[in-house]
């Protein structure tokens, strides 16, 4: 009997043992969902957005310096041919900070290619096998874009875009496959960061009212989708989690007006929603979409929403953030980094952060010489001309973040007031930098 319970014994210890070692392997082979900074207290995120990919494919027999692309660049500065070396320059800077997430706050693709989508989102399982999770939300670039396209040499011609269940499909692995709860009106879900820590993904893209001649740009969550939102941050208070919003539009104005002079950047009902997230809890929403590195608060004491934008990938700044959340502390470390050379040849023998501030440069004066004779402005051709540089200047500080008016640029803002009195307010609150800082900040937090 002694030596049979002894056997007995042996054999539960070892088949006990095989079980933890299985785990072990099990769990050590799996994407790092559980975060072990110091003390387990600290959570490293990277975020990026406006990436405004184009695969190389879709440019042929020199396409990137034929007249349709040059046309659409001269339109919407971006540097489109470099997109690639770029976004793969991102890729590897990410690889070496090892954050433990990456948020993508949507305008993956230039303009919803099928194909385009596809090539990011391998170039993104690169960061999860190197296990760096990587979360994404659509841009109003992204899904049922009448506008994707292939570029054969001075012309352009349709391609397959993507419709929202497509969009889930090719980026199931970052985000969607992982989630806690989806909302079933929108793409919005929400997933796990890290332990007591939640990613609330938000889809506030209006791409269901895209027409085969016209996209929409301007974001609205809708009130289902609010509701939606309601019930995670509930379930959220009662278990004492922390949740990080992500979203594509800006929640709230990045300067005094932005929702009056560029509607189409800040969300729909920007004020209540803004109020009623913050009511609900939620401290930081992280945002894109306007190309700018700003920072912008909402409200004061134990209710502050912090929406943290971010500046594009395809134009300047050129840059991603790496954020340190302090669990313990309650506490972020804002920082902003820069991509500062690519894998690519730069006209001119340039290097690439002159060629990019060049670029951008030139192409915001024509953009912004037509802007000023459109609604609100309605100024005079050769006025509008005239004043293009001073809103060019304005508008690349802004973009920059931290900006700051010098006497010289300063006058030349006060000259335009006789010419424009709105146009003048749109200069001064384009250098106008609201608190908090926008590079490099660190952020108490009130939540959970």
């Amino acid at each position: 009997m002694e030596t049979n319970t002894r056997k007995k014994y042996q054999q539960y210890f070892l088949l006990n043992a095989l079980c933890i070692v299985s785990l072990m392997f099990i769990f050590s082979s799996c994407r790092k969902d559980i975060i072990t900074g110091p003390a387990g207290d600290h959570l490293k995120i990277a975020v990026i957005t406006d990436i405004h990919y184009l695969d190389p494919s879709l440019l042929k027999n020199g396409a990137e310096t034929g007249k349709a692309l040059t046309d659409y660049m001269n339109s919407d500065p971006k540097m489109i041919p470099y997109g690639d070396p770029i976004f793969r320059a991102v890729i590897e800077k990410l690889k070496a900070e090892r954050p433990d997430i990456v948020l993508v706050a949507g305008d993956i693709t230039k303009d919803g290619e099928k194909i385009s989508h596809l090539a990011v989102a391998h170039l993104f399982q690169e960061l999860e096998d190197d296990h760096i999770q990587v979360i994404v939300v659509p841009g109003n670039h992204d899904i049922n874009n009448p506008f994707a396209q292939r570029y054969d040499g001075d012309k352009a011609y349709p391609t397959a875009s993507v419709t929202p269940e497509e969009f889930q499909q090719i980026y199931s692995n970052f985000g969607f496959s992982h989630a806690i709860s989806k909302d079933p009106n929108s793409l919005s879900y929400i997933t796990h960061a890290g332990p007591g820590i939640w990613i609330l993904g938000i889809d506030d893209c209006k791409y269901k009212e895209n027409k085969p001649d016209s996209d929409v740009t301007a974001g609205k969550i809708t009130p289902q989708t609010m509701q939606w939102i309601r019930g995670q941050m509930k379930i959220a208070r009662q278990k004492n989690i922390m949740v990080l919003g992500l979203m594509h539009h800006n929640m709230i104005e990045h300067y005094t007006g932005q929702s009056v002079l560029d509607p189409d950047y800040v969300t729909d009902n920007w004020e209540a929603n803004a109020d009623t997230l913050r009511a609900w809890g939620m401290n930081v929403i992280f945002t894109g979409h306007y190309h700018a590195n700003d920072i912008a608060l909402r409200g004061s004491g134990s209710t502050k929403l912090y929406d943290i934008e971010t500046g594009a990938l395809i134009h300047t700044p050129v840059c991603y953030r790496i954020v340190d959340l302090s669990l313990k502390k309650k506490e972020l470390g804002v920082t902003t980094k820069y991509i500062t050379s690519i894998q690519a040849s730069i006209p001119g023998g340039l290097d690439f952060v002159t060629y990019s501030n060049n670029f951008f440069s030139a192409h915001l004066d024509g953009i912004f010489s037509y802007r000023l004779t459109q609604p609100p402005f309605l100024i005079a051709p050769a006025d509008a001309a005239a004043a293009a540089p001073a809103f060019r200047n304005a508008f690349i500080a802004h973009t920059n973040g931290d900006e700051k008016i010098s006497a010289e640029e300063q006058a030349k803002v006060n000259a335009f007031a006789q010419v424009s009195p709105i146009g003048y307010q749109g200069l001064m609150t384009l250098w106008t930098d609201l608190a908090p800082a926008d590079n490099n900040v660190n952020i108490k937090l009130t939540a959970p």
